[in-house]
């Protein structure tokens, strides 16, 4: 099996965090396999924020897109 990941270490991303637009730098990734389903985990700024692929954006204004 060969998991490709949307984001590397030390790429910035952007999310919402606490009903706020937030940055961070991925610091680290955790990747899950459960009955074939595949979940990426990205740790944000070592570990102050760990969140799925799908809740972050490349940039400001694809994360607004999105809401």
């Amino acid at each position: 099996m060969v998991v490709t990941t949307k984001y590397n270490i030390g790429d910035t991303v952007w999310f919402i965090s606490n009903d706020k637009v937030s940055t961070l730098d991925i610091t680290g990734f955790n990747i899950t396999v459960d009955s074939g389903k595949t979940v990426i985990k990205y740790n944000l700024h070592y570990d102050v924020e760990e969140l799925e692929e799908e809740l972050l954006f490349p940039t400001k204004e694809e994360l607004l897109k999105s809401l």
